[in-house]
C-alpha cells in the first residue's frame, strides 16, 4: 500500500497516541493533516478536516484527518533514518541547519 501525503497537508500538530489491546500497550505518533484550498482569487487557506454532525454543523469528537505510525522503539529508529535520508538528499547537516 502506498499513501501520499503532501507538505501542504501536513501541520506541526503532532502527538503521541496509545491504545491497549489484550493487555498490550501500543504507541504511535500521529501527524494531523489540514486541507489546503485555493480560492478563485488565488488566496490559499488551510484548515482541519473535521466532520460535522447533521444540520447543526457541530463538530463530532476530534476525528480530524491524520496519519498515525504505530511502533515501539523501532519507530524512532525508522523516523531518524528518514531524517538522515532527507539530510543526505538536501546536503550536509551542520549545526542544526542544512547547508
Amino acid at each position: 500500500m502506498r499513501v501520499n501525503i503532501y507538505a501542504e497537508e501536513m501541520t506541526d500538530r503532532v502527538e503521541i497516541v496509545k491504545k491497549v489491546i489484550d493487555g498490550v500497550t501500543f504507541t504511535g505518533v500521529r501527524f494531523y493533516l489540514y486541507l489546503p484550498v485555493t480560492t478563485r482569487d488565488g488566496v490559499e487557506y488551510r484548515g482541519p478536516f473535521i466532520h460535522r454532525s447533521g444540520d447543526n454543523h457541530i463538530p463530532h469528537d476530534d476525528d480530524s484527518a491524520a496519519i498515525t505510525f504505530w511502533g515501539e522503539k523501532d519507530l524512532r529508529g525508522l523516523l531518524l533514518k528518514a531524517m538522515d535520508v532527507l539530510d543526505h538528499h538536501y546536503g550536509v547537516f551542520n549545526g542544526g541547519r542544512i547547508e
